[in-house]
């Protein structure tokens, strides 16, 4: 996709992310429940916002379309099936970005060959995020299991790795 830059967070990027990451959890809050705090801001502190991008300084990328922020991704590493494999942990593009194939080129730029098995997960709430996903990454060209959820698990989770 052309005009579409990654660009890795850092600690200067600290107020922008913890802004984004207010937006993704206010958007969230329609199928989570979550309330707003009295300070009016969700349940994602600055300080632990600062204190990732400094310990993993791969966790964040924002994303940017023809030079202007439309929304960012976080990769964190996780156990799976006895192995630690990389996690695209969540996703956002603001709604005036959506539609456009961002989402899907971000999963393309991420998970190329070589890169091994990647979890996708999305929260069994979320019908929108689930549904987008099962629609798009059968389209993608990646190899895809879905492991057969647990009874008690909050998602929904997609295992895919690029030939």
């Amino acid at each position: 996709m052309r005009g579409l830059t990654l660009s890795t967070a850092s600690v200067a990027d600290t107020d922008v992310l913890h802004r984004l990451l207010q937006l993704y959890y206010f958007e969230a809050s329609a199928w989570s429940g979550e309330q707003i705090a009295p300070d009016g801001t969700y349940d994602c502190a600055r300080a632990d916002v600062e204190a990732n991008l400094r310990e993993t300084p791969t966790w964040a990328q924002l994303l940017w379309l023809d030079g202007v922020l439309c929304g960012f991704v976080l990769v964190d590493e996780v156990e799976h099936e006895g192995h630690r494999i990389p996690e695209l942990a969540d996703l956002f593009v603001l709604p005036t970005h959506r539609g456009k194939g961002i989402a899907r080129e971000v999963v393309a730029r991420l998970v190329v060959p070589g890169s091994g098995r990647w979890l996708l997960a999305t929260f069994r709430n979320d019908t929108v995020a689930h549904a987008f996903w099962r629609r798009n990454l059968p389209k993608m060209g990646l190899t895809i299991e879905t492991p057969a959820p647990r009874d008690d698990s909050d998602f929904h989770f997609f295992l895919i790795s690029a030939a």
